[in-house]
């Protein structure tokens, strides 16, 4: 049986007490990014400063269209990059 998500304590569960992340969100093939896992605009990343960070963020709102390749590259190797820096 899949997995309720209908409450913000069982979302909250899933994500953080389990430890599925925003990927196990993906994984069970949802959308959408619930509202209290989406960053507050005043608190985003300045894109224009961004070249100046050792990694640029990725833009996840290019997931849907025609870039949506090139972000999940992106995510991969940024995950990849951040995994074995950790080693």
């Amino acid at each position: 049986m899949a997995q309720s998500l209908d409450s913000h304590n069982s979302l909250y569960d899933f994500v953080v007490r389990d430890g599925n992340g925003v990927k196990g969100m993906v994984d069970l093939g949802l959308l959408r990014v619930p509202g209290p896992y989406i960053q507050p605009p005043k608190e985003r990343i300045n894109k224009q400063n961004a070249s100046q960070l050792e990694h640029p963020p990725i833009d996840f709102s290019r997931l849907e269209g025609p870039d949506h390749d090139e972000v999940v590259k992106q995510i991969a190797t940024a995950a990849e990059t951040f995994a074995s820096s950790k080693l």
